[in-house]
């Protein structure tokens, strides 16, 4: 009191005395609702209300970091291949079902997992790659996984186009006809979808084919064995490669076998293999088969593979008969390492009959099997001789067992054969070679002069051991040569053809 000051706003000095001071009545906090003396809190309030006619801002909660920062590169690989995924699979639907295409011959029920299997994936990528949209990703997930669906009963080739027995392209062009006017044949296209054998035939003839066109059609065949009954079916009939299986109703297939040499006839001895001809249709070049499932079911591997086992043979020998090659080929192999104590007769006709067989190439096996079972060596090496014949006309390598087979038979007029593969590698087929004895030695004199050494020195180890005294002149003219291991090759037939 009594001091001069001066103010701190305006810098007027004044005295401090009553005229300046305000007197008041004192209180404490709380006890007034002033909001101005919110400034001068000595404790904590409570949040004031938001002021009349303003909203109060509001923060969204991020729980995944992903939405704030951009989207990652593969999330964006994600969804294009999901999307990708789905409208190739769409398009294989509609495009790959005719014949010869990746989805021809599937059933409805298998192309449905397909398109489930595929949705479901490309649905999951999609939603994985649009974390900020899940829900619109997902709708078009939908879509497109409905129209992948729908797709499959839209080009339904199995049920929908074929339950008349016809072509999917013929379906939709070919008039319905009353039952009182169908023809026998107009029948039989109704029952079994027989257009593809008029199609064929028709092709045959423009393009001046040769050959015969038929159909078999099988009926009760499981679907995990139709690629084994086709090719069976194409294998024994000889039929071209353009055949093809078509899928009927049911589970059907029309085999269509075109190319064919022989008659309907040898085709249903081959088809009977594969159960009962039901209807034979010699008009139409048709016949319907049911199939036999337990023909396909191999025999249980712990008794094929025990020798000791009691139906071993048994059991082999009927393996032999499969119309499965690798489950024949595992057959041989078992016998050609078992001893021939039973079924020895029978097992021996089933090799030689399995060697001439189409579509067999594992002569090898056959011949090693042969050289065990062989009842009568003399069929056997002929056989052999016959395949040996073909080796050499396709130049691809000839099996050593076939050859053990023939020299085995003793078969007569098998010399040349082998004479050949002598010429070809002299070190590999010279021990089978020279056990034809004295019956090649003017063919095998006439090598000692050649350039190949290799056949020279081959052909004088022959002579030491076959030789007769016609071939010493020749013998004797190599005793100058200048290499040495023919001179000495030569001087020692000539001492072996001597002591005979």
């Amino acid at each position: 009191m009594g001091q001069t000051v001066e103010c701190g706003a305006c810098d007027i000095p004044f005295m401090v005395n009553d005229d300046v001071i305000i007197h008041l009545k004192k209180f404490y906090p709380g006890e007034r609702g002033d909001p101005g003396l919110n400034h001068f809190k000595r404790v904590p309030l409570a949040t004031a209300p938001a002021p009349e006619g303003m909203q109060t801002m509001q923060y969204a909660e991020f729980k995944h970091p992903e939405q704030l920062g951009p989207t990652s590169p593969l999330r964006v690989i994600a969804g294009i291949a999901g999307a990708a995924l789905m409208f190739v699979i769409a398009l294989l639907f509609l495009f790959s079902g005719s014949p010869g295409g990746m989805f021809n011959g599937l059933v409805l029920s298998s192309k449905l997992i397909i398109a489930g299997f595929v949705s479901l994936l490309g649905f999951a990528l999609l939603v994985y790659a649009n974390p900020r949209a899940r829900l619109k990703a997902g709708f078009f997930g939908l879509l497109l996984a409905a129209g992948v669906i729908s797709i499959p009963f839209y080009r339904n080739d199995d049920e929908s186009t074929r339950r008349a027995g016809q072509d999917p392209v013929e379906a939709a062009s070919k008039p319905t006809v009353s039952k009182e006017v169908i023809t026998e044949i107009d029948e039989l296209e109704s029952r079994f979808g027989t257009k593809p054998l008029e199609t064929e035939r028709e092709r045959l003839k423009t393009k001046s084919g040769t050959g015969n066109v038929y159909g078999v059609y099988l009926t009760g065949l499981v679907e995990r064995n139709m690629y084994s009954a086709r090719d069976y079916l194409f294998r024994e009939t000889g039929a071209h490669t353009s055949s093809h299986p078509y899928p009927r109703n049911k589970g059907d297939y029309l085999m269509l076998l075109t190319g064919v040499e022989g008659d309907l006839s040898s085709v249903a001895r081959v088809a009977a293999s594969l159960g009962e001809v039901e209807e034979t249709h010699p008009d139409m070049g048709l016949l319907v088969v049911r199939v036999d499932n337990e023909l396909f079911v191999a025999a249980s591997a712990e008794k094929v593979n025990n020798q000791s086992d009691p139906e071993f043979y048994l059991l082999n020998m009927r393996e032999l008969g499969s119309i499965d090659l690798d489950r024949v080929e595992r057959a041989v192999d078992r016998l050609a390492l078992a001893k021939p104590s039973i079924f020895k007769a029978d097992i021996s006709r089933m090799l030689v009959e399995l060697m001439g067989k189409p579509g067999v190439r594992f002569h090898g096996s056959i011949g090693r099997a042969l050289l065990v079972w062989a009842a009568e060596p003399g069929p056997a090496g002929e056989a052999a001789l016959k395949i040996v014949r073909k080796y050499t006309a396709e130049e691809t390598p000839v099996p050593e067992t076939l050859v053990d087979l023939i020299v085995k038979g003793k078969v007569v007029g098998a010399a040349p054969a082998i004479r050949d593969l002598w010429l070809s590698n002299p070190n590999l087929w010279q021990s089978r070679y020279v056990k034809f004895g004295s019956a090649i030695e003017q063919d095998v004199l006439a090598q000692v002069n050649a350039e190949n050494q290799a056949l020279r020195r081959s052909a004088l180890t022959i002579l030491g051991e076959v030789g007769t005294e016609k071939s010493l002149p020749a013998l004797r003219t190599l005793g100058n040569d200048a290499e040495p291991s023919i001179r000495v090759l030569a001087e020692r037939a000539v001492a072996e053809i001597g002591t005979r």
